[in-house]
């Protein structure tokens, strides 16, 4: 279990909010993280405001500080960052709730954090796809397409349909 913790880095659907601190929360990730890298990763994921009332022994979580779901998607997002050692990250749907502006700025973070490293990312957004090295298209739990955003957009199939929706 420890192999696979340091291989992956995960920001799942559903993030768990535990009730303890922030620092608490932030240091599941990276447990030897200083308090200036937990700072520093939290403004990267645009929730530097976190850190006012308490900061990062503010509490969390039930009888704490209620997380909106585009705060609850950053901390995870925040979670995987700090776990910057793994070379695998598996983001499920990293941007929901998440307004346009806020979306971006995530996606560009994302893309400069996921240069070195394997990634898999589902979503239904198609937002951000156009530097992954291969995208598949699902249906029914079989792939109908795959190829890089290009390849999709020539073939003139289901994706290139869903980007023509945009």
């Amino acid at each position: 279990e420890a192999t696979l913790r340091q291989a992956m880095s995960v920001v799942p659907q559903r993030v768990h909010l535990f009730s303890a601190t922030l620092r608490d929360n932030l240091l599941l990730a990276a447990p030897e993280a200083d308090d200036a890298h937990l700072s520093a990763t939290l403004e990267k994921v645009g929730l530097e405001k976190l850190l006012q009332d308490g900061g990062l022994n503010g509490w969390l979580g039930e009888g704490g500080r209620q997380l909106s779901g585009g705060e609850l998607r950053r901390l995870a997002i925040a979670r995987a960052l700090l776990h910057d050692d793994a070379p695998l990250m598996l983001l499920d749907e990293p941007t929901e709730g998440l307004d346009a502006a806020t979306e971006s700025q995530i996606l560009h973070l994302l893309a400069d954090v996921m240069r070195d490293k394997t990634v898999l990312m589902v979503t239904h957004r198609l937002r951000g796809l156009a530097g992954f090295n291969q995208i598949i298209v699902m249906d029914n739990g079989k792939i109908i397409e795959q190829g890089s955003h290009a390849e999709l957009l020539t073939k003139q199939g289901r994706y290139y349909q869903f980007k023509q929706r945009l």
